[in-house]
């Protein structure tokens, strides 16, 4: 999960610097934001032998984490508000439990 987690941050953080200087991947942030936990979860799901509710907590974690420290960055950066900070990273953490959830269950994944 680790090493999912730290994919999650240098994601996020590529993402937001990205961002930072070009207006399109800025406009973009949103999706990609959540995306990326989305994707993230379902390769750990999908590569794991867990139960449903070990892929949901940790995708969840994986998402949740990653996007906390991008949306820190972007509102250093100034490109964000403070109050992102309280609703962006659980609605990544939904996405990344959600992603894990899809790769658990997935016949043949693992």
């Amino acid at each position: 999960m680790k090493g999912y987690i730290i994919a999650g941050i240098v994601l996020q953080v590529a993402m937001v610097v990205a961002g930072h200087y070009s207006e399109g991947v800025l406009l973009l942030s949103g999706p990609l934001g959540v995306g990326i936990p989305f994707l993230l979860g379902l390769a750990y799901g999908a590569g794991r032998t867990l139960t449903v509710r070990e892929a949901s907590s940790h995708g969840f974690l994986i998402g949740l984490v990653g996007a906390f420290v991008g949306v820190l960055v972007a509102i250093l950066l100034g490109d964000q508000v403070w109050s992102l900070l309280t609703f962006a990273p659980v609605s990544a953490g939904v996405t990344g439990l959600l992603g894990a959830i899809i790769g658990r269950l997935v016949p043949g994944s693992r």
